[in-house]
Protein backbone atom coordinates (compact mmCIF):
# COMPACT_ATOMS: atom_id res chain seq x y z
CA UNK A 1 0.00 0.00 0.00
CA UNK A 2 2.70 2.49 1.03
CA UNK A 3 5.06 3.41 -0.90
CA UNK A 4 7.44 5.23 1.25
CA UNK A 5 7.54 7.52 4.78
CA UNK A 6 9.22 10.38 5.20
CA UNK A 7 10.10 13.42 7.06
CA UNK A 8 10.36 16.75 6.55
CA UNK A 9 11.70 19.83 8.29
CA UNK A 10 12.07 23.75 7.93
CA UNK A 11 13.07 25.57 10.62
CA UNK A 12 13.90 28.84 9.17
CA UNK A 13 11.41 31.04 6.81
CA UNK A 14 13.23 30.73 2.92
CA UNK A 15 15.02 27.73 4.04
CA UNK A 16 12.53 25.53 1.24
CA UNK A 17 14.23 25.29 -1.92
CA UNK A 18 11.08 25.74 -4.58
CA UNK A 19 8.24 26.94 -1.87
CA UNK A 20 6.39 24.17 -4.05
CA UNK A 21 5.25 20.96 -3.90
CA UNK A 22 5.93 19.34 -7.40
CA UNK A 23 3.26 16.45 -8.60
CA UNK A 24 4.29 12.88 -8.58
CA UNK A 25 1.01 11.41 -9.12
CA UNK A 26 0.68 9.86 -5.59
CA UNK A 27 -1.35 10.71 -2.27
CA UNK A 28 -0.12 11.46 0.74
CA UNK A 29 -1.31 11.40 4.54
CA UNK A 30 0.53 14.19 6.32
CA UNK A 31 0.79 14.76 10.53
CA UNK A 32 2.00 17.85 11.10
CA UNK A 33 3.31 18.81 14.77
CA UNK A 34 1.10 21.35 16.51
CA UNK A 35 -0.94 21.57 13.11
CA UNK A 36 -3.99 19.50 11.02
CA UNK A 37 -3.09 16.56 9.62
CA UNK A 38 -3.55 16.77 6.11
CA UNK A 39 -4.33 14.76 2.33
CA UNK A 40 -2.19 15.95 -0.18
CA UNK A 41 -3.75 14.63 -3.73
CA UNK A 42 -3.08 13.87 -6.89
CA UNK A 43 -1.43 16.92 -8.76
CA UNK A 44 -1.37 18.01 -12.45
CA UNK A 45 0.96 20.88 -11.34
CA UNK A 46 3.69 22.59 -8.86
CA UNK A 47 1.04 23.82 -6.02
CA UNK A 48 2.46 26.33 -3.02
CA UNK A 49 3.54 24.29 0.13
CA UNK A 50 0.42 24.41 2.57
CA UNK A 51 2.37 24.43 5.69
CA UNK A 52 4.56 27.76 6.51
CA UNK A 53 8.39 27.22 8.52
CA UNK A 54 9.16 26.82 10.55
CA UNK A 55 7.60 22.95 10.49
CA UNK A 56 7.81 19.39 11.01
CA UNK A 57 5.65 16.86 9.01
CA UNK A 58 5.63 13.65 8.82
CA UNK A 59 4.46 11.33 6.30
CA UNK A 60 3.34 8.29 4.64
CA UNK A 61 3.05 7.86 0.28
CA UNK A 62 1.19 5.93 -1.48
CA UNK A 63 1.46 3.88 -4.61
CA UNK A 64 -0.72 5.49 -7.55
CA UNK A 65 -3.83 4.61 -7.53
CA UNK A 66 -4.12 2.95 -3.66
CA UNK A 67 -4.69 5.85 -1.29
CA UNK A 68 -8.16 7.39 -2.52
CA UNK A 69 -9.72 3.56 -2.35
CA UNK A 70 -8.40 3.23 0.74
CA UNK A 71 -9.57 6.57 2.53
CA UNK A 72 -13.27 5.97 1.38
CA UNK A 73 -13.36 8.57 -1.73
CA UNK A 74 -13.18 8.75 -5.21
CA UNK A 75 -9.40 10.27 -5.83
CA UNK A 76 -10.76 12.89 -9.13
CA UNK A 77 -12.15 14.85 -5.47
CA UNK A 78 -8.57 15.31 -4.69
CA UNK A 79 -6.96 16.95 -7.68
CA UNK A 80 -4.57 19.47 -6.94
CA UNK A 81 -5.75 19.95 -3.07
CA UNK A 82 -4.03 19.71 0.41
CA UNK A 83 -7.30 18.95 2.51
CA UNK A 84 -7.83 18.31 5.90
CA UNK A 85 -8.45 15.13 6.91
CA UNK A 86 -10.74 15.49 9.41
CA UNK A 87 -12.82 16.78 6.96
CA UNK A 88 -12.97 13.87 4.63
CA UNK A 89 -16.54 12.22 4.93
CA UNK A 90 -15.58 8.72 4.75
CA UNK A 91 -15.18 6.06 7.76
CA UNK A 92 -11.81 4.59 7.09
CA UNK A 93 -10.44 8.60 7.05
CA UNK A 94 -12.14 9.59 10.36
CA UNK A 95 -10.47 6.62 11.73
CA UNK A 96 -6.78 7.43 10.53
CA UNK A 97 -7.71 11.46 11.51
CA UNK A 98 -8.94 9.96 14.99
CA UNK A 99 -5.77 7.97 15.58
CA UNK A 100 -3.42 10.94 14.00
CA UNK A 101 -5.05 13.79 16.41
CA UNK A 102 -4.19 12.01 19.56
CA UNK A 103 -0.16 12.52 18.28
CA UNK A 104 1.95 15.32 19.61
CA UNK A 105 5.35 13.69 19.95
CA UNK A 106 7.33 13.26 16.11
CA UNK A 107 9.02 10.48 17.37
CA UNK A 108 5.83 8.45 18.10
CA UNK A 109 4.17 9.26 15.02
CA UNK A 110 5.90 6.83 11.99
CA UNK A 111 4.74 3.67 14.53
CA UNK A 112 1.33 5.09 14.97
CA UNK A 113 1.04 5.59 11.62
CA UNK A 114 2.33 2.38 10.24
CA UNK A 115 0.07 0.41 12.70
CA UNK A 116 -3.34 2.79 11.51
CA UNK A 117 -2.23 2.11 7.92
CA UNK A 118 -2.12 -1.46 8.30
CA UNK A 119 -5.29 -1.78 9.51
CA UNK A 120 -6.91 -0.40 6.61
CA UNK A 121 -5.40 -3.47 4.69
CA UNK A 122 -8.68 -4.83 5.14
CA UNK A 123 -10.02 -2.57 2.51
CA UNK A 124 -7.50 -4.06 0.29
CA UNK A 125 -10.30 -5.19 -1.90
CA UNK A 126 -11.31 -1.40 -2.68
CA UNK A 127 -8.07 -0.87 -4.80
CA UNK A 128 -8.64 -1.49 -8.76
CA UNK A 129 -5.83 -3.98 -9.32
CA UNK A 130 -6.15 -3.49 -12.86
CA UNK A 131 -5.36 0.22 -12.43
CA UNK A 132 -2.48 -0.42 -9.93
CA UNK A 133 -0.81 -2.70 -13.32
CA UNK A 134 -1.07 -0.06 -15.79
CA UNK A 135 0.38 2.43 -13.21
CA UNK A 136 3.51 0.05 -12.84
CA UNK A 137 2.91 -0.04 -16.66
CA UNK A 138 2.67 3.59 -17.28
CA UNK A 139 6.30 4.28 -15.64
CA UNK A 140 8.23 3.34 -18.56
CA UNK A 141 9.18 5.21 -21.88
CA UNK A 142 7.72 2.60 -24.56
CA UNK A 143 4.14 2.16 -23.46
CA UNK A 144 1.58 3.90 -25.13
CA UNK A 145 -2.20 4.14 -22.94
CA UNK A 146 -3.83 2.87 -26.46
CA UNK A 147 -0.77 -0.31 -26.27
CA UNK A 148 -1.70 -0.02 -22.25
CA UNK A 149 -5.51 -0.34 -22.79
CA UNK A 150 -5.03 -3.62 -25.21
CA UNK A 151 -2.64 -5.15 -22.76
CA UNK A 152 -5.53 -5.14 -20.12
CA UNK A 153 -8.37 -5.84 -22.27
CA UNK A 154 -10.20 -2.53 -21.76
CA UNK A 155 -11.39 0.26 -24.01
CA UNK A 156 -9.27 3.60 -23.60
CA UNK A 157 -12.99 5.06 -22.41
CA UNK A 158 -13.09 2.08 -19.95
CA UNK A 159 -9.37 2.89 -18.50
CA UNK A 160 -9.98 6.46 -18.57
CA UNK A 161 -12.80 5.86 -16.04
CA UNK A 162 -11.15 3.70 -14.08
CA UNK A 163 -7.99 5.98 -13.31
CA UNK A 164 -10.38 8.76 -12.53
CA UNK A 165 -11.28 7.16 -9.65
CA UNK A 166 -8.39 5.56 -8.68
CA UNK A 167 -6.08 8.24 -9.56
CA UNK A 168 -7.46 11.37 -9.69
CA UNK A 169 -6.58 11.39 -13.86
CA UNK A 170 -6.19 9.67 -16.83
CA UNK A 171 -3.59 7.54 -17.96
CA UNK A 172 -1.88 10.58 -20.14
CA UNK A 173 -1.99 13.02 -17.87
CA UNK A 174 0.12 10.26 -14.99
CA UNK A 175 2.27 9.06 -17.77
CA UNK A 176 3.58 13.06 -18.20
CA UNK A 177 3.98 13.18 -14.28
CA UNK A 178 5.98 10.00 -14.22
CA UNK A 179 8.24 10.53 -16.88
CA UNK A 180 8.87 13.99 -15.13
CA UNK A 181 9.45 12.62 -11.80
CA UNK A 182 12.47 10.56 -13.78
CA UNK A 183 13.49 13.49 -15.35
CA UNK A 184 14.16 15.12 -11.53
CA UNK A 185 15.93 11.98 -10.48
CA UNK A 186 18.27 12.17 -13.22
CA UNK A 187 18.48 16.13 -12.85
CA UNK A 188 19.36 15.24 -8.98
CA UNK A 189 22.30 12.94 -10.05
CA UNK A 190 23.45 16.20 -11.86
CA UNK A 191 25.17 16.16 -15.58
CA UNK A 192 28.09 14.89 -14.94
CA UNK A 193 27.77 12.40 -17.60
CA UNK A 194 28.24 13.58 -21.45
CA UNK A 195 25.59 14.87 -22.87
CA UNK A 196 23.84 16.94 -20.56
CA UNK A 197 19.99 17.95 -20.62
CA UNK A 198 19.73 16.89 -24.09
CA UNK A 199 20.87 12.82 -22.33
CA UNK A 200 18.66 13.31 -19.90
CA UNK A 201 15.56 14.45 -22.30
CA UNK A 202 16.91 10.97 -24.29
CA UNK A 203 17.31 8.44 -21.33
CA UNK A 204 13.81 9.39 -19.76
CA UNK A 205 11.92 9.53 -22.54
CA UNK A 206 10.81 13.22 -24.20
CA UNK A 207 11.01 13.75 -27.78
CA UNK A 208 14.40 15.72 -27.57
CA UNK A 209 15.35 18.20 -24.86
CA UNK A 210 13.04 21.25 -26.12
CA UNK A 211 9.92 18.97 -25.35
CA UNK A 212 11.59 18.29 -21.69
CA UNK A 213 12.07 22.28 -21.17
CA UNK A 214 8.22 22.33 -22.23
CA UNK A 215 6.88 19.84 -19.56
CA UNK A 216 8.77 21.01 -17.23
CA UNK A 217 7.32 24.13 -17.30
CA UNK A 218 4.36 22.65 -17.30
CA UNK A 219 4.35 20.32 -14.34
CA UNK A 220 6.48 22.25 -11.82
CA UNK A 221 6.54 25.88 -13.31
CA UNK A 222 10.74 26.08 -13.55
CA UNK A 223 12.60 25.75 -16.46
CA UNK A 224 15.64 22.46 -16.19
CA UNK A 225 18.22 25.01 -15.44
CA UNK A 226 16.19 26.52 -12.99
CA UNK A 227 15.71 23.95 -10.70
CA UNK A 228 18.87 22.64 -11.24
CA UNK A 229 20.21 26.09 -10.06
CA UNK A 230 17.65 25.77 -7.02
CA UNK A 231 19.03 22.31 -6.05
CA UNK A 232 22.73 23.25 -6.20
CA UNK A 233 22.49 26.60 -3.59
Amino acid sequence: MVECFWRSEFLEPGSDETGVVLPDGRVDVIWTAGGPSLVAGPQKRSLPRPLQAPFVAIGARFHPGVGPPLLGLPAHQLVDMHVPLAAIDARPAAALSQRLAALSDPSHVFGALNGALAKLADRAEAVDALVRRATRLLDGPDTTVGHLAGELALSERQLQRRFRESVGYGPKTLQRILRFRRFLVELRRGRKRSGGLARIAACTGYADQAHMTRECGELSGFSPVQLERLWRA
